[in-house]
């Protein structure tokens, strides 16, 4: 009779930031579906480690000897920095890290970050997610993802309101759920309330958490608005069809990159080429998290229990 493979343990820094702790639990999650784990989530801004905890090799941490050590954003990286000082453990980082790449064992980073060549790190199609594809996708189900005006973006009100009404009237066979985001202005959410009887509009404190990855499992197609590209990554990976809303770009730079090659690649549907077509893009197979999970299997010669 097999005994039952120990569970590796793992380590796992996070800063408070939501969107750095989606990234390294969405990696965590997609190993999690292969192998057996034991994951201690470490708060830095309880636990801080510095620059002489590095150097006197002292951790404020005291559990079980980790096998890994995972973080995303800088923040963790000191830390993950210490922690591999003072355990041996491998670290692994989510991003491109402010420090060497070399110091780490481990490095996904999106290609937009222009990633080096190297046989420890592996690009990734955008930032990792917690999101799973659906095998729930209704065609009949809509989704609208609204953002707001950030460094790269402005805000477009009239131009928006009038792609968002040109989708809804081309699809009246479609239940359509709308959401603006702590960003949106709250003069758009009072302009499309009552954008199409067969939407609902819901504002962001409206709706409770998890809310958004709930209607992913289920929306066949999705709208997101440019400025809001982890909404596009985690729309994708949904498994939906996606396309972008168009807002005003302030730059161009290598998130903006990141979109453009997206639509050359016929992953995602600019409103401009839908309103010539009416047609988007097919759906694709676009889970990073188990790319990534996978790879580094691989990298590991773990051996797969799960």
């Amino acid at each position: 009779m097999s005994q039952r493979a120990s569970p590796r343990i793992i380590w796992q820094f996070v800063d408070g930031k939501a969107g750095h702790e989606q990234q390294s639990a969405g990696f965590i999650q997609a190993l999690a579906r292969h192998l057996p784990l034991h994951v201690l989530k470490i708060d830095i801004r309880h636990h801080p480690i510095g620059v002489m905890d590095w150097l006197l090799k002292r951790l404020p941490v005291h559990d079980s000897l980790p096998d890994y050590l995972i973080g995303a954003g800088h923040r963790t990286h000191l830390a993950l920095l210490t922690a591999k000082r003072v355990t041996k453990a491998k670290a692994v980082v989510l991003m491109k890290p402010t420090l060497p790449v070399a110091w780490f064992d481990y490095a996904l980073m999106p290609y937009h970050d222009q990633p080096p060549q190297h046989a420890k790190v592996l690009a990734t199609r955008g930032v990792l997610n917690t999101i799973q594809p659906s095998t729930h996708l209704d065609k009949q189900k809509g989704l609208m993802l609204l953002g707001g005006a950030s460094k790269r973006h402005d805000w477009d009100e009239v131009s928006l309101v009038s792609q968002m009404r040109h989708i809804l009237t081309a699809s009246p066979h479609i239940e359509w759920q709308i959401s603006t985001s702590r960003r949106t202005p709250e003069h758009t959410l009072l302009e499309i309330r009552h954008i199409a009887t067969h939407a609902k509009v819901w504002s962001a404190n409206e709706t409770p958490q998890g809310w958004v990855a709930a209607q992913l499992q289920q929306a066949g197609q999705v709208w997101v608005t440019e400025d809001s590209i982890s909404m596009l990554y985690e729309s994708l990976t949904a498994g939906a069809q996606v396309g972008v809303l168009a807002v005003p770009r302030k730059q161009t730079d290598r998130i903006t990159q990141a979109v453009d090659e997206l639509v050359q690649q016929q992953i995602l549907t600019r409103y401009s080429d839908w309103q010539t077509t009416q047609q988007m893009v097919p759906a694709q197979l676009f889970n990073e998290a188990e790319r990534a999970a996978q790879w580094f299997i691989e990298q590991e010669g773990l051996c797969v229990t799960k």
